[in-house]
């Protein structure tokens, strides 16, 4: 299995400050914090291929009347599909829960004239998996792109004599319907259609103005598809994301002495300053110190620790913040859970 490098829970991707907010007591500090996947997939299941199989002959015939009758260009569903599992193996590729790779090519059977083909048969999965050393099989079994132009003018004040502002917004609604072929143990897994949406705003003095600002149609819906793809991989696999954690940096000399220390990435000193004034006279300095105690549990991935301090932090000198970092951090103590489930931690 692929290592994350780092802490698999939580990562700082800066220790420095991304924002101090004007006339605020507080600092922001950027997480990057791995978050397990909506959709549980066996731990054992570590290679995995992706390919196409959502274009078939009857669906020609249906792209041909819709590209005559929307002036779309009849190849780009089938264009945009294939953005869709580059979309999806960047996804895995930034997890370090999936080894994938995009297979082109391959002959599958298995079409139907209905409107979703036919499971592969086991067959043609495991002779794809033997040859590319796969434990499973995702394929893309349908794909399909809708086109939303809407348009709207700036309302025109009395006595103005400022044109009119012409507002446009480009909108691309994808299906996309996955299976994942497990052949080993001839288990096709979360056989669903997902719906993403993907938008452009352009604006412009004319209505030819606002469309220069939109991508190209073509360009959209590869985009629209690429975007699809990573949707999925964010709901089959662990994935990170970033989050944004506050603490409290003014309001004492020791809080803005220890907000040097975050900067400088110096998280033991800060905490020293941060205990001292929790232990002061001041409750309400009190409450924030052990607030800020409860934030660095948190960046160094302890979890307990950090609920522990932020419910000390409310019960104990009756901080509101830390009500609802509370919760948060329970969140997060049921996410890790979840993720030691899926990962071989």
């Amino acid at each position: 299995m692929k290592k994350a490098g780092l802490s698999i829970a939580v990562l700082c991707l800066s220790v420095g400050i991304a924002a101090l907010f004007s006339g605020c007591s507080v600092s922001s500090v950027p997480l990057q914090v791995l978050v397990p996947a909506q959709i549980p997939i066996d731990r054992n299941i570590e290679h995995v291929g992706i390919m196409d199989h959502s274009r078939r002959h009857s669906q020609r015939i249906t792209d041909l009347a819709e590209g005559f009758l929307t002036r779309e260009s009849i190849m780009a569903d089938a264009v945009a599909a294939e953005y869709c599992l580059k979309g999806l193996a960047e996804k895995l590729n930034e997890s370090p829960r999936f080894t994938p790779v995009v297979i082109y090519g391959e002959r599958t059977g298995g079409m139907s004239l209905s409107r979703q083909p036919r499971d592969l048969p086991w067959e043609v999965v495991r002779r794809i998996c033997d040859r590319y050393r796969l434990d499973a099989l995702i394929v893309l079994d349908y794909f399909d792109s809708d086109i939303r132009l809407k348009h709207n003018l700036s309302r025109k004040k009395d006595g103005d004599d400022k044109p009119r502002r012409h507002y446009l917004r480009l909108t691309i609604n994808v299906g996309s319907g996955w299976r994942i072929y497990v052949p080993d143990s001839r288990r096709v897994i979360d056989a669903e259609i997902y719906h993403d949406r993907k938008s452009w705003r352009g604006s412009g003095k004319t209505r030819r103005e606002a469309m220069r600002r939109l991508p190209d149609k073509r360009e959209a819906i590869n985009q629209a598809g690429f975007y699809s793809g990573l949707r999925y991989g964010e709901r089959i696999a662990p994935t990170w994301i970033t989050l944004t954690r506050t603490y409290y940096s003014k309001g004492c000399p020791e809080f803005e002495t220890a907000a040097r220390h975050v900067r400088a990435g110096d998280w033991d000193a800060a905490e020293v300053l941060w205990t001292g004034v929790s232990a002061g006279q001041d409750l309400e300095m009190a409450g924030k110190a052990m607030y800020n105690l409860a934030f660095a549990a948190e960046i160094r991935g302890r979890l307990e620790e950090a609920w522990r301090k932020a419910r000390e932090a409310y019960t104990r000198f009756g901080n509101r913040k830390a009500y609802n970092y509370m919760r948060e951090l329970n969140e997060r103590i049921m996410e890790q859970r979840r993720l030691e489930e899926q990962l071989d931690l």
